[in-house]
């Protein structure tokens, strides 16, 4: 240590002992020197000198720009060594300039060169990496859903940063197709504030948050399907509804339910029909076959109902003829209407039950409380609860139906009056009258139009209004409806059900000739038609609004509810007037094409099996006294006179029909009035 302290002390003498006497320091060609020797600055020199750059030849790397070839592909060409020794002589100046700026320091450190704007990727192969990229993560997340949940994050922002329409097809159907997989059979509720400050294991805390980022991460695609299925004729909206349906299809009873079916119900808001509204309408009746709880159900035609009253009832028919699709029709057993529902079992009085003390008390709560807490874990379904949603749900369609029947919508009668006659074994008794009323006003108008007793003051629109109902055929129906009513409810009414359907019984009478006039009682508007090409009138084929049937159909259906299915609380059909409908159905069928022919004269057959004493005298040729003359011309079967001294010669015409089924369907009409007594 001695000896370094005093080496130090000769260095710092040395150097004062260079210095000049006054106070200058000796110079030596320019330079410091210290004891005769070069400056310790001397490096100064070197680091100041200009660098040697190397040749424009020497360099290494391109030196022309990219160019894109006729494929679309962007490539580096490299730079010829002729053009480079043309270029100007100062350019190696500059070169050397620019690489004593850029260049290698004494450190070793390497010159940085600047990479080439890399080529951009064709259509076809963004679409390439976009579907592995998609796999890859959609596998990753179905494989490990507890682990990998965050990749559900990813792909939305895949979707929100993505500019090509169709990737974004592709990420929408790619989360479809990892919730459809990933969601669990049961619902994920919120957790309260005590179950949070609970101190839970790590495999429970993992399970929460896997649930809660799943539901997030759902919410935040619904959202977005709602949005993109609101943009009607954009490229998206038929993918986004597609994926609504799918999902309220397979996992209807996850969270955000009611957003999925608002999207539908909006859907069917729409006058349009395409492949999209199709798909919400199919979905939805496969949702309320579906729903056994008839929770679901009973959101859904609340959701139809306010759609129904915003849209004044204009939309198609078959949003209306969802309905008939509801379980309700064959599981529910309670007669309701629109405001009231028949009384459940009354529940046992108070002196009938068994005393408990506080203890069983207590141990029955307890008891109770878990049994909802496995019965909600299993999905179980409570009847109870399931017999109070589908009531609900009746009284709302009830409603709704008397609603549109009061109000006389065009579009929706015929779907309406279907609807009444399909619920008719759960119509509540004190409602039978309001119905029955509606009805009548429809046969009404139907009747007022055939006589054309209109109002000629009626504009245009009334008039195409008219046409458009389709009056005769609701008439039909009207028929259809309020004998099934009282049919169904005949036995479990015990005679309360006493009402006169007369009125319905004389408008079918009166409309079967012009019936078996009508050109178009075989055909239904999805009927191929050409018209006339020798009449100048054109023949309008009906728009039928319920199952497509056409006229004839709904003549049977009719003549089966009067004749066959009546109830027995409207008393026995008299002799006039089944003997009036044998003898005009015998004329109509003379009018009417062959298959038309034969099915109504197979009614015609039953008929006559069925009441074969009261229209016996119509098919013999024994004397009898009668008392006045038979009248075709009116249109109540009992002041016709049918029995009065008239035979039913028809059946002679029809014997030498031209079709051979029509000659055999008659001669069996015949032989089975015949020969009954």
């Amino acid at each position: 240590m001695a000896g370094l302290a005093v080496s130090k002390k000769r260095k710092v003498a040395q150097f004062l002992n260079d210095q000049a006497p006054n106070g200058t320091s000796a110079k030596r060609n320019g330079k410091a020197t210290i004891n005769g020797k070069a400056d310790w600055d001397e490096e100064q020199d070197y680091e100041q000198r200009a660098r040697k750059g190397k040749k424009k030849s020497e360099k290494e790397g391109p030196q022309r720009l990219p160019i894109k070839t006729p494929e679309g592909r962007i490539i580096q060409v490299e730079a010829d060594e002729d053009r480079l020794d043309q270029q100007a002589p100062g350019s190696n100046e500059e070169d050397a300039s620019n690489d004593g700026e850029l260049g290698d320091s004494d450190d070793g450190s390497e010159m940085q060169e600047i990479e080439p704007a890399k080529p951009k990727k064709s259509e076809r192969q963004r679409l390439l990496e976009a579907k592995e990229e998609l796999a890859t993560l959609a596998s990753s997340v179905n494989e490990e859903p507890e682990e990998n949940y965050q990749q559900l994050r990813r792909i939305q922002e895949l979707f929100d940063s993505e500019t090509s329409l169709t990737i974004k097809k592709l990420i929408l159907l790619t989360q479809v197709s990892i919730f459809r997989d990933i969601i669990p059979g049961y619902r994920i509720r919120p957790l309260t504030s005590e179950e949070l400050a609970i101190k839970v294991t790590s495999d429970i805390k993992k399970l929460r948050n896997f649930e809660q980022s799943l539901v997030s991460s759902y919410k935040v695609y619904v959202d977005n399907l709602g949005r993109l299925s609101r943009t009607v004729g954009g490229q998206l909206c038929p993918i986004a509804i597609s994926c609504t349906c799918t999902l309220l299809e397979t996992v209807p009873h996850f969270n955000f339910r009611q957003e999925l079916l608002k999207i539908v119900v909006e859907r069917l808001s729409s006058r349009l029909i395409d492949d999209s509204f199709v798909k919400c309408r199919d979905t939805l009746e496969e949702f309320f076959r579906q729903d056994e709880s008839g929770t679901g159900s009973l959101e859904a035609v609340r959701m139809i109902i306010k759609m129904l009253k915003a849209k004044d009832y204009f939309v198609n028919e078959s949003v209306l003829n969802t309905f008939l699709s509801l379980r309700l029709l064959t599981e529910l057993n309670v007669k309701a209407s629109y405001d009231t529902i028949d009384e459940q079992a009354p529940k046992m009085k108070k002196k009938d039950r068994v005393p408990l003390t506080k203890k069983e008390k207590k141990a029955r709560k307890e008891l109770k409380a878990v049994d909802a807490q496995m019965r909600e874990a299993d999905a179980v379904v409570v009847y109870e609860e399931k017999e109070r949603n589908q009531s609900e749900t009746l009284k709302a369609v009830f409603l709704t139906y008397f609603r549109i029947l009061k109000e006389k919508k065009p579009s929706l009668t015929g779907a309406t009056l279907e609807g009444l006659a399909r619920f008719a074994h759960l119509i509540n008794v004190e409602f039978f009258s309001d119905i029955i009323g509606a009805l009548r006003e429809l046969v009404e108008d139907a009747r007022k139009e055939a006589e054309g007793d209109e109002d000629e003051e009626e504009d245009d629109n009334s008039d195409s209004v008219q046409r458009e109902r389709n009056l005769r055929r609701e008439a039909l129906l009207c028929i259809v409806s309020a004998f099934s009513l009282l049919a169904d409810q005949a036995n479990e009414a015990k005679g309360l059900v006493n009402i006169d359907l007369s009125f319905f019984t004389t408008y079918l009478y009166s409309v079967l000739l012009l019936l078996s006039l009508s050109p178009t009682i075989e055909l239904s508007s999805k009927s191929l038609h050409l018209a006339d090409p020798t009449s100048d009138e054109t023949v309008e084929i009906p728009s039928s609004k319920v199952n497509k049937a056409t006229e004839i159909e709904m003549l049977l259906r009719s003549l089966d509810v009067v004749f066959f299915k009546a109830p027995r609380g409207t008393g026995e059909i008299s002799s006039a007037r089944v003997a009036a409908f044998t003898k005009r159905i015998s004329v109509a069928a003379l009018q009417l094409p062959e298959k038309s022919c034969v099915t109504l004269l197979t009614s015609l057959q039953n008929l006559s099996k069925k009441h074969s004493r009261k229209v016996h005298p119509l098919f013999v040729s024994e004397d009898r006294v009668g008392d006045g003359t038979y009248d075709p011309f009116i249109d109540t079967p009992e002041l016709s006179n049918a029995l009065a001294g008239s035979a039913v010669y028809e059946h002679a015409l029809l014997a030498n029909h031209y079709s051979p089924k029509v000659r055999e369907q008659s001669k069996l009409v015949l032989k089975s009035a015949a020969s009954s007594r």
